[in-house]
């Protein structure tokens, strides 16, 4: 399974992502584990099923002897786990033992005593922290190699170092400058049909995508045994990866998302067809708008989204005007007045307080920021669960 963006997953599996397992409200009947396309429209009505129908089979079920009465039975000496805990979120609280944890939620043991490499060639906080607490929830040892330790294109090629990691660990995470090597490393990854995740490139951000829609889902308590409500993101800013990732995560919903960026930091029209074809795909009536104007983008919009101004690779900010280019795109106290009372607000972080988005503002009771952070890990370790039950 490569997951090189958002489009790599279909419908089903991006529905599957947002809801906490056991809820029975998955639409299994449709499901094609041999295809990437959407069988399924989001928003319509979903009838709940047993958990054990579900792709990813015993989804949300306990080992059967140990389960009694909403508890997971515990070994010799432990404390029972209460059934209110048994969740994705506080699933980390059975990590001591990775059986327990897989078991509790999953019928696969595919990455129990298993490695996950994880390739950094960026520097990273939530995606290094994520995808280690992930790989531990799964069962699975997380291994990472940096920056000149790993030497892409100067010590070894893309492709041999994909080899290498490919014969060693049952997963790979790559964290990349260039989308380019994301796809070289791509084809050596299926030829060992080994799961490879795209945890940042120039192009896309596909993990931080899932925990933003999860963020939403939160945050607006929506309950996916109904019909999805319509709404519209607000993303300010430069049009860069996190952007791109996100409107495709968005349109696949069937939200709307109206980007406002300066001319020149726009998306153009390869990505304006791209995100297009994939609405269709997924039979979505979600709509995609730009324009220069941040008060008019935040007008009706729910959702109130932005990142740094400077794309990855460059110097700081103030290169090449960017303070200059962006001003009057930040999210501060007055752009606030012209959105909803009832809108919040989302950052991917890290922020400049005081740049892209107020420090008043990111601290205030409309941020969903710290929630956010928080699902990255959450995002990560559902994204593990799929794929242990696709390739």
């Amino acid at each position: 399974m490569i997951i090189d963006d958002i489009d790599a997953l279909s419908v089903e599996q991006i529905l599957w992502l947002l809801h906490p397992p056991g809820e029975g409200i998955l639409p299994v009947k449709s499901w094609d584990p041999e295809s990437t396309n959407p069988t399924t429209t989001l928003g319509s009505r979903v009838e709940p099923t047993a958990c054990t129908d579900s792709p990813a089979t015993g989804l949300g079920r306990a080992h059967p002897d140990r389960m009694e009465s909403g508890e997971l039975m515990p070994k010799t000496g432990e404390t029972p786990v209460p059934k209110g805990d048994r969740d994705l979120e506080s699933s980390t609280q059975a990590l001591g033992d990775p059986d327990r944890a897989v078991n509790a939620f999953l019928g696969s043991d595919r990455f129990i005593g298993a490695t996950m490499a994880g390739v950094f060639e960026h520097p990273s906080l939530r995606t290094r922290s994520a995808f280690a607490g992930a790989a531990y929830a799964v069962g699975a040892l997380p291994v990472f190699f940096v920056g000149d330790e790993i030497g892409i294109d100067s010590r070894e090629t893309a492709e041999d170092i994909a080899h290498l990691l490919c014969e060693h660990h049952q997963l790979i995470g790559a964290r990349l400058q260039h989308h380019e090597t994301f796809r070289r490393m791509a084809e050596v990854a299926s030829e060992y049909r080994r799961p490879l995740v795209n945890l940042l490139t120039d192009w896309a951000h596909p993990t931080q995508a899932i925990a933003d829609v999860i963020t939403i889902v939160e945050r607006l308590k929506i309950d996916l045994r109904e019909p999805i409500p319509n709404l519209r993101i607000a993303y300010l800013g430069d049009a860069n990866n996190v952007a791109r990732s996100l409107v495709k995560a968005a349109t696949a919903i069937g939200w709307d998302v109206t980007v406002a960026a300066p001319a020149g930091h726009q998306f153009g029209v390869d990505d304006l067809a791209s995100f297009e074809t994939f609405r269709r795909l997924c039979k979505s009536e979600a709509r995609v708008e730009l324009t220069d104007d941040p008060s008019a983008a935040v007008r009706e919009a729910q959702v109130l989204y932005t990142d740094v101004w400077v794309s990855m690779g460059a110097d700081g900010y103030g290169a090449n005007g960017a303070v200059d280019e962006f001003r009057g795109f930040a999210i501060d106290e007055k752009l606030l007045l012209s959105a909803p009372e009832d809108a919040f607000v989302m950052h991917c972080l890290p922020a400049h307080r005081g740049m892209e988005i107020a420090a008043s503002v990111i601290d205030s009771e409309r941020s969903a920021v710290w929630a956010q952070a928080k699902n990255r890990l959450v995002a990560m370790e559902r994204l593990f669960r799929l794929i242990s039950e696709e390739d």
